[in-house]
């Protein structure tokens, strides 16, 4: 049993609240949450055509922390050969920038290892 002002919790056989003098409750109501905190909008950064390419994506994004997630429609069979259409990478709108950047780094090996030019 719960209070629905103080949110107090009381034991079975209580009937009011002590503090609000209110009819106790067995379960608190939940408050919803605006649509803006629960909801992250997605947004395309790159799309593949094979799905090895768009994993090392996705993959080098988790590595820098960001979330992505691949979309596809799924799968042509032209001549009997079985295409993947096109991978979507997905990611927040707000770390669409910074993804994009990481996206775009073009590694070389030199001497010393690989370096971003």
């Amino acid at each position: 049993m719960f209070c629905p002002r103080c949110q107090a919790e009381y034991r079975a056989g209580f009937r009011r609240c002590n503090e609000c003098d209110l009819p106790l409750v067995y379960r608190l109501p939940v408050a919803p949450q605006p649509s803006s905190e629960t909801e992250t909008e997605l947004v395309v950064i790159r799309t593949y055509s094979n799905r090895l390419d768009a994993d090392v994506a996705r993959m080098t994004l988790e590595a820098a922390g960001i979330e992505s997630m691949l979309r596809s429609d799924g799968v042509s069979v032209i001549r009997s050969f079985p295409i993947a259409r096109e991978i979507e990478l997905l990611v927040c709108r707000e770390e669409a920038d910074d993804a994009d950047q990481i996206l775009s780094l073009d590694l070389r090996k030199t001497s010393e290892g690989y370096r971003a030019v």
